[in-house]
């Protein structure tokens, strides 16, 4: 599937420079996994500049997701919850400051968009949320992207349309196991 949709990427020849990275804008201001762009950019862009078409989108979606929540949802929500829990949710973030969400960045289980879009619900200044998300998902741009730069070259020098699938299914079943267990329900003995 990801060999196809390289293809088909770069098959679009210069419009490729300008569709990579809007699809990873849009990636990140929907509820979209991001690691698909983040390795089609390495496969396309190789891991050097596609790390950097990654970064740079990512930013610009996530900056643009903030925005959002902030322009719209900001209004919705102080209209329809209490002000104490509105309040709270400022304070959190107010106190916790950018340890909480650079830390939240930098952990994988952690939902890209919720996190776009949650922050722009707050009070969290925007060069809190720039600053944080620049650093924050650049180690998860490195290895997305030059995943998907070492796959595309596997790919190429293999040529085999069982090891594509062989891989890409594996990638996928531990990629969803991980996350499974990572988010299961835990005990209090846990």
């Amino acid at each position: 599937m990801i060999e196809t949709m390289a293809a088909w990427v770069e098959a679009s020849g210069p419009a490729v420079y300008a569709f990579a990275p809007l699809f990873t804008v849009m990636v990140a201001v929907l509820p979209i996994p991001a690691e698909i762009p983040a390795m089609l950019n390495g496969m396309v862009f190789g891991p050097i500049w596609g790390t950097l078409v990654t970064w740079v989108s990512a930013l610009v979606g996530a900056q643009i997701s903030f925005e959002l929540a902030r322009r719209f949802g900001r209004p919705v929500t102080e209209r329809v919850l209490p002000e104490a829990i509105v309040s709270r949710a400022d304070g959190l973030c107010t106190n916790a400051g950018w340890p909480l969400l650079l830390g939240l960045r930098l952990l994988p289980t952690v939902a890209f968009t919720a996190i776009n879009w949650a922050a722009g619900l707050t009070r969290m200044r925007r060069s809190t949320f720039v600053w944080t998300t620049a650093v924050g998902i650049l180690p998860g741009a490195i290895v997305f992207t030059t995943t998907g730069a070492g796959l595309g070259a596997l790919l190429t020098n293999l040529g085999g349309q069982t090891l594509t699938l062989a891989v890409t299914v594996v990638t996928l079943v531990a990629m969803i196991g991980m996350t499974i267990w990572l988010c299961r329900p835990r005990s209090e003995a846990e």
